[in-house]
């Protein structure tokens, strides 16, 4: 919107007589609804002399409304701002609730902080549902939200849809509040019990939009895709299924939605095969597969749960490359040398026969030479071969154009046949998960750049350059280990590699890949290629996971238009805008609720260590206590109360707590010897307490 001409315009304050001078060739009605639309996003405002501006010119920003579980808040800016959030003193929240996005002025500050404001209008609800504990005051009955940051809310007696006080419920909001008259809600579904991790998991997935049950519409149209290829479709696609083509995935893997193959060329070089599940043939536009997928936006995953995009007759079915079967598939053929150079691509619609359904364990078996398996799978033996050394190659062409090695440990949290908690250990990357890695980026890179390179519409993932500040947030952490990290070039990747490359081995340097990760902007969906930071890659898009991405969905019908000589629209742009947006949204979506689903139940799995010591390290600072991390990625809660002996004090600029009297500092990296007290697995929370002795000597200085 901020490309409108009308918001150009309005520099400077104009009224609507100047306006409409200004735009002859627009209609008044024209003008109008434009100015509205601008108003509702927040981009304008409209002062006492009936003078139009742009919100900044009147001080105002559009932002994300960041509740605390105190009186202030935060707001996030739409367009990030070298001081950060703006602080929202008590009283100023306009009656936002958190994830609102509202418009705010700027006001001096008075407190300390680089930037205060007020809410002035609230722009849009985040969400019109809430989860929580029906409870009973006297007669009355309220919901108690799952989270601190949302107000209680009343429930009607005629609303409660037999809900009792003790239930864990959702609930529709009927008003937000205004004028001293407290927000109701009806209730739209019993979750279960309060107090038990099921019903917390259940409100979790409610508040973040994310259902289990698929419409029986969109059952129906995936039941109708049937089981098996249609002869007459196979016949009018490339052929491959001669062609040694192989899945690799993990070993509780149900569903395989790419296959790779590498075959010699004449001239010395390989060709390099992605085949990806030709999901869009099954899923067309404006179908109601098509609705749902558009919906969830992606599949979710939990520990022992998955919660797909597509209904499991496409995704375990007739979409899954499953071995010694004709599947249809949309292929990057690439033709590559054995430095991992890219000479060129072609795309096309394909069916294959996949001739083996291998696992990453024994791929990586057979790399590092266990005899029975290689001689199990002598056929395709040399081939993984081949492909390990090519994705080595490829990974160093990568990193030497300055892409970060962000292969920071991810936790795994294991259960067991009754879905709860039994360990939790760091997921193992062998030379198998690498490779298959890099075979998918280089594919993806590849049909962003020819999708870009001919001026063609698409879903682009980009990740854009870090905000200095945060940047120079991370160079002041960075600096005590001997690094020196310019801020104010981000564009020299190298200098956070280093970072990254000697942290590796030095365990006193665990924090610093997670701190540098936070310091990075989140990755997004885009119709504009803006190129990848992060992987230092100008064209990149995902189109290796259609089954599980809905973007991946979308790219995929941008190139077979591209491929088959179709004719690009208006409608086909503004689809990609809004698969975008929402794309990002419903990414944004299960990350949140993978993570707090994570939270309760390593919470659950650290119950039966209560009253035992560890040992950590601080992985967060804040006013209230210090977060401490364990070695298998457990983190929990040292509230700033318990810490020993002194009276600490926040330092914002270091991120640091330190005792005014005896100069201890604990600040991130500090090492920690704590005592577990409590594990919640119904909100998550895990609280730790000093041990005293071992821990102010490691402060100590």
């Amino acid at each position: 919107m901020k490309n409108s001409i009308v918001y150009r315009l309005l520099a400077r304050p104009m009224r609507f007589d100047e306006l409409k001078r200004a735009l002859p060739e627009m209609s008044k009605q024209a003008l109008i609804a434009e100015l509205e639309t601008l108003g509702e996003a927040g981009l304008i405002l409209r002062n006492k002399k009936n003078r139009y501006a742009q919100a900044e010119h009147f001080g105002c920003t559009a932002a994300t409304f960041l509740a605390t579980e105190r009186a202030f808040a935060f707001a996030r800016p739409d367009e990030p701002r070298p001081e950060g959030d703006i602080f929202l003193p008590p009283g100023k929240d306009g009656g936002a609730w958190h994830g609102d996005r509202i418009l705010i002025q700027i006001l001096p500050s008075s407190r300390g902080h680089k930037s205060e404001g007020e809410v002035v209008r609230i722009l849009e609800r985040s969400r019109t549902e809430i989860t929580g504990e029906v409870q009973m005051r006297g007669k009355s009955y309220f919901l108690q939200p799952a989270s601190a940051k949302y107000p209680k809310i009343v429930l009607p007696k005629g609303k409660l849809n037999g809900a009792q006080p003790g239930d864990h419920v959702a609930v529709q909001m009927m008003f937000y509040g205004e004028g001293g008259l407290p927000p109701q809600a009806a209730v739209t579904a019993i979750l279960g019990l309060e107090g038990t991790m099921e019903a917390a998991v259940a409100g979790i997935l409610r508040e973040n939009g994310i259902t289990l049950q698929f419409t029986e519409e969109s059952e129906r149209q995936a039941a109708a895709c049937g089981e098996t290829v249609d002869p007459a479709e196979a016949a009018r696609r490339l052929d491959l299924r001669d062609q040694v083509i192989f899945t690799i995935d993990g070993d509780d893997a149900k569903d395989f939605d790419d296959a790779v193959s590498l075959k010699p060329l004449e001239n010395g070089r390989f060709e390099l095969g992605v085949h990806i599940a030709d999901v869009s043939h099954y899923v067309t536009p404006g179908s109601p597969l098509d609705d749902e997928a558009w919906r969830r936006g992606t599949s979710v995953y939990y520990p022992g749960h998955v919660i797909p995009m597509l209904p499991f007759a496409l995704s375990h079915g007739i979409c899954s490359l499953n071995p010694d079967t004709d599947r249809l598939t949309f292929s990057a053929l690439m033709e590559v040398d054995q430095d991992g150079r890219r000479y060129g691509c072609r795309f096309a619609k394909s069916v294959i026969h996949s001739k083996a359904r291998m696992t990453y364990n024994h791929v990586n078996q057979i790399l590092a030479g266990d005899a029975a398996l290689r001689e199990q799978y002598a056929a395709l033996t040399p081939t993984f071969e081949r492909m390990a050394a090519l994705a080595e190659a490829t990974r160093k062409r990568r990193m030497e154009r300055g892409a970060l090695d962000l292969d920071i440990p991810e936790p795994q949290i294991l259960v067991d046949g009754a879905g709860m908690p039994t360990d939790v250990q760091y997921r193992e990357r062998g030379a198998a998960e690498k490779l298959i890695e890099e075979f998918m980026l280089m594919a993806n890179e590849a049909a962003a750049e020819f999708l870009e390179k001919r001026g063609n519409p698409s879903v682009f993932r980009v990740h854009e350059s870090p905000d200095p500040e945060k940047l120079r947030a991370f160079a002041a952490f960075a600096r005590p280990f001997g690094y020196r990290v310019d801020a104010s070039k981000p564009q020299n990747t190298r200098q956070l590699q280093a970072v990254l490359d000697g942290a590796k081995d030095d365990p006193k340097q665990r924090a610093l890949p997670s701190l540098l990760l936070r310091s990075l902007a989140r990755a997004r969906y885009s119709a504009e290629c803006l190129g990848h930071y992060g992987l230092a890659a100008r064209y990149y898009l995902h189109f290796t996971s259609p089954i599980r991405r809905y973007p991946d969905l979308a790219a995929h019908r941008m190139l077979y238009k591209a491929i088959s000589g179709q004719q690009f629209t208006k409608t086909d742009l503004t689809f990609c805008e809004e698969a975008a947006g929402q794309s990002t949204a419903r990414e944004y979506a299960a990350d949140t609720a993978e993570r707090e689903i994570d939270k309760l139940y390593l919470a659950a799995y650290m119950r039966q260590f209560i009253g035992e010591v560890f040992d950590g390290e601080v992985s967060g600072v804040t006013p209230f206590g210090l977060f401490v991390s364990l070695p298998n990625s457990v983190e929990g809660l040292v509230r700033i109360e318990t810490l020993p002996g002194d009276y600490y004090e926040y330092i914002e600029e270091r991120m640091e707590l330190r005792g005014q009297r005896s100069g201890f500092r604990y600040t991130i990296g500090t090492a920690m010897r704590v005592k577990l007290t409590a594990a919640n697995p119904v909100n998550g929370q895990i609280d730790f307490v000093p041990d005293t002795a071992a821990s102010e000597t490691q402060a100590r200085g």
